[in-house]
C-alpha cells in the first residue's frame, strides 16, 4: 500500500465561505505546487432520505458516512478513481471520474467533517462568518440555485439549519487546529500543516 497523503479538512456553518475558501485554498496550493484533490461533503447527503423532524436535512444522519468514509480512504491513499456528487435541487446522486493526479486531500463539508474525527489530519481549518451575513447568503445562494421560496429558506434556517448549528458545527470549532476568519488562506500557516 502507498503512503498515506496529508488530508485538511475545511469545516464550518452554513454559508460561512468553506467552499470559497478550500477553492482559494487549491488554488494556492497548486501555485505552491501540489496538485489537491477537494472532496466536498455536500456530495454525500444519503439519495431518498427522509428529513429528521428536528433538522431536516442539517444533520450527521443525512450523510451517507459509509460512503464518506470509504472515498476519504481512497483518497488518502491515492487510490480514488471516482468520487460521488449531489444534486441538491433533485436529490439524486451520480458519480464523476477523478482526472488528474493529487497529492493531498482537501475536504470541506459543514456536515461529514464530524464523521472523520479519527482520521490523521494534517489540519482542522474552521471557517467562522458573522450569523447575518451568513443567513444572507444562503437566502441568496438557495432561491438562486436551489429554486426554493424565500419563505421556505427563511422557515428552514431559523427551524432546523441553527438548531443543527448548534448541535453538529459549532463543537468542531473547539477541536479546530486553526479558525480563520474570512477566506483567504493563510499559506504559512497550511504549510506549517503539511511539513
Amino acid at each position: 500500500m502507498s503512503a498515506a497523503l496529508p488530508v485538511l479538512c475545511i469545516c464550518g456553518p452554513s454559508a460561512a465561505g468553506k467552499t470559497t475558501f478550500a477553492l482559494a485554498l487549491a488554488e494556492a496550493l497548486r501555485q505552491g505546487g501540489h496538485q489537491p484533490l477537494l472532496i466536498t461533503c455536500d456530495n454525500y447527503y444519503r439519495q431518498g432520505w427522509h428529513p429528521h423532524p428536528r433538522f431536516g436535512f442539517d444533520t450527521l444522519a443525512a450523510i451517507d458516512e459509509e460512503a464518506l468514509r470509504r472515498d476519504v480512504s481512497s483518497a488518502r491513499y491515492g487510490q480514488a478513481d471516482m468520487l460521488r456528487q449531489y444534486d441538491m435541487r433533485t436529490r439524486l446522486v451520480t458519480c464523476h471520474l477523478v482526472t488528474t493526479p493529487y497529492d493531498m486531500v482537501l475536504i470541506e463539508g459543514a456536515y461529514g467533517p464530524q464523521l472523520l474525527q479519527d482520521f490523521p489530519l494534517a489540519g482542522l481549518l474552521y471557517v467562522e462568518t458573522p450569523l447575518l451575513l451568513r443567513l444572507w447568503r444562503r437566502l441568496k445562494r438557495d432561491v438562486r440555485e436551489r429554486q426554493r421560496s424565500p419563505l421556505y429558506v427563511i422557515r428552514q434556517m431559523l427551524l432546523q439549519m441553527l438548531p443543527g448549528e448548534r448541535r453538529f458545527i459549532v463543537p468542531l470549532r473547539h477541536r479546530a487546529t486553526h479558525v480563520i476568519q474570512g477566506q483567504n488562506p493563510d499559506m504559512e500557516t497550511v504549510q506549517q500543516m503539511l511539513d
